[in-house]
């Protein structure tokens, strides 16, 4: 199989564990009788590891360029922790099981996006192509296992959830590396891709935009519960979201070739910072139904965008550290918005938290958009390709995988 495919069919799998749980981990814990604030700081806890474990696993990947056991590793990690978090049912072993998950959630994404820009060379700018294959398949799977979760409970997600961190271990497995000797000690590793030219600056926007994201994004499901829905519709909402970001990420590139990748941020963080404004105000769950596409309009450019921002002025072989570098950035964006909104949330709404995160959503939206204005250096480890007339098509992707 070629080596895309098989990095396309990883996300498949992949994105079958994240389509089990990224919704439904919130109203799992809600059932189990967690509060708003508790459920807030559960989420920053995970993230805290995050912060911690993406960078190290993005530096165990660099330090060894020819070994294909990172991927693999984090995903049975992963797959452990979330069998203890079915079996332990709200008991006191419940931050153990979700220390264990996070440790191991933290390696996959990075890991293997940096893994998708290795094979992909000066085909870079077309990661998004690739990357939209796991938002296709987020959507059926947040579909079927909403109607799961109706008949079966919302511990049916692990049904789910753990065979695909496990598949995804497989899969993993199976990409190959080209990689030769480490360029960078893991010691000074995470000290060269911070200070390369506009790095520093891009990550303290990330670190306040996606902050609010995950404030509202913390609380979304449970909101659509609040205001009268149901675990099949949470899934609607969530697959309405990743639906839009399929054709969104397949037209990144020629979006920001058109208009600039720091205008393509500023249009995503804006996307996010106005469906906050509107679940604010939102009457009841229908109407978060219908500012859904809003979310994957946001994700399906920002998060490519982030993503081929830093892989753009990542030093040479530093790829996976780069990546890991973001993830941590998320973690602790993750940790100040679920810690925050669960506490603004408890002590006052969920409509007033998504208030807050949309005002400052548009602070974080112009601090995007100004760091990108900073020049790509050359010689990058994977910086996008001279331009729509020179990158050949991508046909490596088998027909059947596009959306």
């Amino acid at each position: 199989m070629d080596p895309i495919r098989r990095a396309a069919l990883t996300y498949v799998v992949y994105f079958t564990a994240i389509g089990a749980s990224w919704a439904y981990l919130p109203v799992y814990y809600r059932d189990l009788g967690l509060g708003l604030a508790t459920i807030g700081l559960l989420s920053a806890f995970s993230a805290g590891i995050q912060l911690v474990a993406a960078p190290a696993w993005g530096l165990l990947s660099d330090r060894y360029p020819r070994s294909r056991m990172g991927l693999p590793a984090a995903a049975l990690v992963a797959a452990v922790g979330a069998s203890l978090l079915a079996l332990s049912s709200g008991s006191p072993a419940l931050p153990i099981s979700v220390a264990v998950m996070s440790v191991g959630l933290a390696g996959i994404g990075p890991v293997l996006d940096a893994r998708t820009l290795e094979l992909l060379g000066d085909r870079a700018s077309r990661y998004g192509e690739v990357r939209a294959i796991g938002s296709f398949v987020f959507v059926l799977v947040a579909l079927v296992v909403g109607v799961l979760m109706d008949r079966a409970g919302t511990g049916a997600l692990f049904i789910v959830y753990v065979p695909a961190l496990l598949g995804t271990a497989i899969a993993g497995r199976r990409i190959p590396r080209g990689g030769g000797r480490p360029r960078h000690t893991a010691r000074r590793g995470v000290g060269a891709v911070i200070r390369a030219p506009g790095i520093l600056a891009f990550l303290g926007g990330a670190l306040l935009t996606w902050a609010l994201v995950t404030a509202v994004n913390s609380f979304y499901s449970i909101q659509v519960i609040a205001l009268g829905g149901s675990p099949q519709l949470v899934g609607v909402v969530w697959a309405i979201g990743a639906a839009v970001e399929v054709p969104v990420m397949f037209g990144h590139r020629r979006l920001a070739e058109r208009i600039g990748p720091g205008a393509v941020l500023l249009l995503g963080a804006t996307a996010y910072a106005v469906r906050a404004g509107l679940a604010a105000a939102s009457p009841d769950a229908r109407f978060l139904i219908a500012i859904a596409p809003l979310e994957g309009l946001g994700y399906g450019l920002l998060f490519p965008g982030s993503v081929g921002f830093i892989a753009a002025r990542a030093p040479s072989g530093l790829g996976a550290t780069a990546q890991g570098v973001l993830s941590a950035t998320f973690g602790l964006s993750a940790i100040v918005g679920s810690a925050l909104g669960g506490i603004i949330a408890g002590t006052t709404s969920i409509d007033t938290m998504f208030a807050v995160a949309a005002a400052g959503g548009v602070a974080g939206a112009v601090l995007l958009a100004l760091a990108a204005r900073a020049p790509s250096p050359m010689g990058a480890a994977h910086a996008p390709g001279p331009g729509p007339t020179s990158i050949d098509p991508l046909p490596v992707l088998p027909d059947e995988l596009h959306p």
